[in-house]
């Protein structure tokens, strides 16, 4: 007898190991930067009890992906969470979340692809180079898409594994400017945990912040139909990843205490300080770059299993859902990267930084991947009661996660900066009626199709994926 072709198939299977998998994590949270960034720099900002902003930021991180957990243990399907809101609160949240993947996964491609390029001018005058006009910028942007791009092409191994080795460099390096300056400034004391002069308010926005930087934590899952074991690997890489993250994280903090971070993270200098030419720092900022680039990468990656999901299950243009014999949905993995490119692009037709603008539309998403993060959090106990599952423990997950990014999300909408908040309130606006839309759209249609949203996937009852990891069922390993 022939056996149905699967909804997802065509995809290269157990091509991804659970390395890689932390990799496409860490690549997106970009450790190396925020630690060198944001993670000097916020001993300063917030004074006293800095690092329980750091624990409550990355913790509520680590209970999302808790949340997440129950997901991708029972079920693995390329939507990540467009597919957890399917299961547990319907099509008309699952397109909205969905919607909103595709913002933010586009953002922060641009975001990893501007940044590489102004790391890599920012290189090139440390070591002496006359400053680029904008159209090398431009010309960098455009170059590094078609890397992007071709390596993606090259198959979901290759392009994994290069990641992995990229971060490998990125935490070495992390490390190494960590001892210079341990040697260079001293060793912090534990008089830098006190909490003499805390400011809550400021903890707290601190918290928001850091939590801010985990957007995306979760776009692993969108590689689990390509990973051995998907239903162990991919809660296992979310979680990895953010130890890793918030180790590095933390100890950047802790560095900051000794010596602010906040010229190095202005002038992009890290060994020669206020000095203009510096090889040393400039081989940081190559470094940085190619972390960047692996941003991109990644995120891009994860936009294009998105955009595939969605052409196999019927809702948007076949041809997004073809692969080539490596097992790449081509199609797909370019329409992302021209995604990507729009909000470069959309700066320059504004006459607004090209450099700058993708940073803002990155802050304004987050808010975007809150509410997603939200409505995750949400459908995880409607689906454990489909499944007669729900036990205290996953409720209080659930609850703990809604009511972390419900927090998180006003402290954005009402923070004092209206520019980055109006932007955001905007685009969430949009994306609510553009899901709404799409919602409707289908209905019309092909009202069957919008009622099997996330059902090609059936669920596991706990006892059932605990046989699965220890060997049962082809295609869960």
């Amino acid at each position: 007898m022939f056996r149905e072709r699967p909804v997802f198939g065509g995809l290269a299977s157990r091509q991804v190991g659970h390395r890689d998998l932390v990799a496409h994590s860490v690549a997106v949270l970009t450790p190396s930067l925020s630690a060198l960034g944001t993670g000097m720099v916020l001993p300063t900002v917030v004074g006293p009890g800095f690092w329980i902003s750091t624990l409550l930021g990355f913790g509520l991180a680590f209970v999302l992906a808790l949340v997440f957990d129950e997901f991708a243990s029972r079920f693995n399907a390329p939507g990540s969470l467009y597919a957890y809101a399917a299961k547990g609160l319907g099509a008309s949240v699952a397109l909205v979340v969905g919607v909103s993947l595709v913002l933010g996964y586009a953002a922060l491609a641009g975001f990893g692809l501007t940044g590489a390029a102004r790391r890599i001018q920012a290189a090139w005058t440390a070591t002496g180079g006359d400053t680029p006009p904008d159209l090398v910028g431009w010309t960098l942007v455009l170059a590094l898409t078609l890397v992007c791009g071709w390596m993606i092409h090259r198959g979901i191994s290759r392009s994994s594994r290069a990641v992995l080795v990229i971060e490998a460099m990125s935490l070495a390096m992390l490390a190494l400017i960590g001892v210079v300056w341990l040697r260079r400034y001293g060793v912090p004391g534990f008089d830098v945990l006190s909490l003499d002069g805390a400011d809550p308010g400021r903890i707290f926005a601190g918290a928001a912040l850091i939590a801010t930087l985990t957007v995306a934590f979760e776009s692993c899952a969108a590689l689990g139909l390509e990973t051995g074991r998907p239903l162990r690997t991919v809660p296992a890489a979310m979680r990895t990843s953010l130890l890793v993250c918030g180790g590095a994280f933390l100890a950047a903090n802790l560095i900051g205490t000794v010596h602010s971070g906040r010229d190095s993270s202005s002038d992009w200098r890290w060994f020669n300080i206020g000095d203009e030419v510096s090889r040393p720092d400039a081989a940081v900022l190559v470094v940085l770059a190619l972390s960047m680039i692996a941003l991109a990468l990644s995120a891009s990656t994860a936009l294009s299993r998105l955009l595939f999901s969605f052409a196999r299950e019927g809702i948007v243009w076949p041809g997004l859902g073809r692969t080539n014999p490596q097992g790449v949905p081509v199609a797909a993995t370019w329409s992302a990267l021209a995604l990507a490119l729009a909000g470069p692009l959309a700066a320059s037709a504004a006459a607004r930084s090209v450099a700058l603008a993708p940073g803002e539309l990155l802050q304004a998403t987050t808010l975007i991947m809150c509410v997603s993060y939200g409505c995750a959090a949400a459908a995880l106990i409607p689906f454990l009661i489909s499944l007669d599952e729900l036990r205290p423990r996953s409720a209080v997950l659930a609850l703990t996660g809604l009511g972390g990014v419900g927090a998180v999300t006003w402290h954005w909408v009402t923070r004092p900066e209206p520019g980055v908040s109006h932007l955001a309130l905007a685009l969430l606006g949009g994306v609510v009626a553009l899901g709404l839309a799409w919602r409707l759209a289908l209905a019309r249609r092909a009202p069957h199709r919008s009622r099997r949203l996330g059902a090609h996937q059936e669920a596991l009852a706990g006892d059932v994926a605990l046989a699965a990891y220890d060997g049962g069922g082809d295609g869960l390993r």
